[in-house]
Formats: structure tokens, sequence, C-alpha cells
């Protein structure tokens, strides 16, 4: 009778284990199918492609050429998409400083930037598009120099036709006008870059100066 008892007991473990393994079994298939291509990463790597399909290496471009990328300008609840074209660099004189009485632009030199921007597409018409705001200037060595921020006045020496960002300005679709700000590049050191600042993960875009 104890035999017995052994042999059935026994049967239907075996039963429970092969129950439990076809089980699992199953389950596996139908994860494996749920993934798909991820299991391998296949899909991954096609998505990190198209992703730096998207956003093609920055080209340094020449003074006075129109970007080739559209950047996104914000103002007043509406966004414009520009071309941004850097036109020319003015080059002051270390004694332009001198009026500022201020130990601290010994040693420096300004510069005036002048850019234009078009408004090509997005919101239209719109106001606040402030241009000069993510302009910068580097120098041969790659190396941001410091915008001359001047509240109230300007240096005598500022080149005419020189105009800062103005909020109220109105932008048309095809509208385009020049902005021109000041920066100050070391003595020595003249400035070789433009730069447009397009946020903190793309590239900016390059103008050379020379």
């Amino acid at each position: 009778m104890t035999e017995g008892i052994y042999v059935l007991t026994h049967t239907r473990a075996t039963t429970m284990r092969r129950s439990a393994r076809a089980t699992a079994t199953a389950l596996a298939a139908l994860l494996l199918a749920a993934c798909g291509p991820f299991a391998s990463g296949e899909d991954g790597a096609k998505t990190s492609k198209a992703s730096e399909a998207s956003e093609a290496p920055v080209k340094t471009l020449r003074l006075g050429e129109p970007s080739t990328q559209t950047t996104e300008l914000t103002g007043n609840g509406k966004t414009g998409k520009f071309t941004i074209t850097p036109q020319r660099v003015v080059v002051g004189k270390a004694s332009d400083l001198d009026e500022l009485k201020d130990e601290k632009y010994k040693g420096w030199v300004p510069v005036w930037v002048y850019v234009n921007a078009k408004l090509v597409d997005g919101d239209a018409p719109m106001t606040g598009a402030m241009v000069m705001s993510d302009v910068g200037v580097r120098t041969a060595d790659d190396v941001p120099v410091t915008r001359l921020l001047m509240m109230g006045q300007d240096l005598t020496s500022k080149p005419a036709g020189c105009e800062d960002d103005a909020p109220a300005a109105e932008w048309k679709k095809g509208d385009d006008h020049t902005r021109c700000a000041s920066y100050l590049v070391p003595e020595g050191k003249p400035a070789a870059f433009v730069t447009f600042s397009r946020g903190y993960y793309k590239e900016p875009l390059k103008w050379a100066v020379q």
C-alpha cells in the first residue's frame, strides 16, 4: 500500500513539474514575441541612427553667408523660425575703453558685431524677437569672449548704424532686421568667429571672421 502511494505521489509531482516547465516556456515565448527586435538592440540602434541623421553637423560659414539651418526665436508667446547672417565685425581700439574709467577694462579691445535676422517661417507677425542675446564671439583658439553690457550709455566710438535689439519691433514673414552689439576681446587675440547659440543640446551656428 505504501509503495502504491509513493508511485502515485511521484507521478503527480512529475506531472506538476512538467506543467510548470511548459508554462514557463510559454511565458518566455510570449515575452520574446512582445519584445521583438528590442531584445537584440536592433530597433534601438535604428532609432539612434535616425536621431543622429536628423541633426546634420554644423558647417563653419563666412561672414555674409546666411545660416543653412533655421533657428527659433520666441517673443510674447510666439515662435518664429529665422535665418541668421552675421555681416561684419568692426574692431575698435583699447583706448576706446578709457572713458569707462575702470581698470578691469585694461588689456581689452571692443568689437561691434552686426547680425541680420530674417523671419522665414513660424508665427507671424510677432514681436519680442531678441537676436543678439544668442550671438557670441570667439578667439582663434575657440575661447568665447565677454559681451560689453552698458546700461543707459554707449561708447562714443560706437559705429554709426549699430542698432541694439528692439523688443517692440514687429516682424512679418519675410522681414529682416540688422542688429548690433559690442564685445570685448583680449589685446592681441582678435575676434575669429561669430556664433549663434541654439540652446544646450545643439551645436551653435558658426561663422569665420576672416
